[in-house]
């Protein structure tokens, strides 16, 4: 009776540590990159200032003398058909490095260094750079810069 027991009480715990639903961290960067390329084809700056820029780069982006969603609008509503790829991905903690490649309408492609941190328990862009000569990112620069590309799957609801 006592092993039996013991036996329902490992198959108890085993099934309430079967399949883990939290993705990974590559995964949750990859995912609020993405979700910033589809806000900015989306024109959705109200949803990119207020949940997916970091704190301290609405600070920056609102230190134009506008506020974020105002200086996203002059920055970013004249990119016709904004595209973005996703590259290498490195997470070192609460921060994350991903490459992108920006392209949009009669602009020329861009290879960018996306920088995200952990705010709130969730990613959130912290700066947008260019990768300098030597691959590493060389300038620092305001969403104005990227370039986006909605998901296939995207629902406009």
């Amino acid at each position: 009776m006592r092993l039996a027991a013991a036996v329902l009480l490992a198959l108890a715990a085993l099934a309430g540590c079967g399949g883990d639903d939290e993705p990974s961290p590559e995964e949750a960067v990859r995912a609020a990159v993405q979700r910033f390329g589809d806000a900015t084809a989306k024109k959705d700056y109200r949803e990119i200032c207020d949940q997916l820029l970091s704190s301290r780069l609405v600070e920056r982006v609102e230190g134009v003398g506008l506020p974020c969603e105002q200086a996203l609008q002059r920055g970013l509503g004249d990119v016709k058909n904004p595209r973005i790829r996703i590259g290498d991905i490195g997470v070192q903690g609460g921060r994350a490095l991903v490459s992108v490649r920006s392209t949009a309408d009669n602009q020329p492609p861009s290879d960018d260094a996306v920088e995200l941190v952990r705010e709130g328990g969730e990613w959130k862009i912290a700066s947008l750079a260019a990768p300098d000569e030597g691959g590493g990112a060389a300038t620092t620069t305001t969403p104005q810069a990227t370039t986006t590309e909605p998901t296939p799957d995207h629902d406009d609801r």
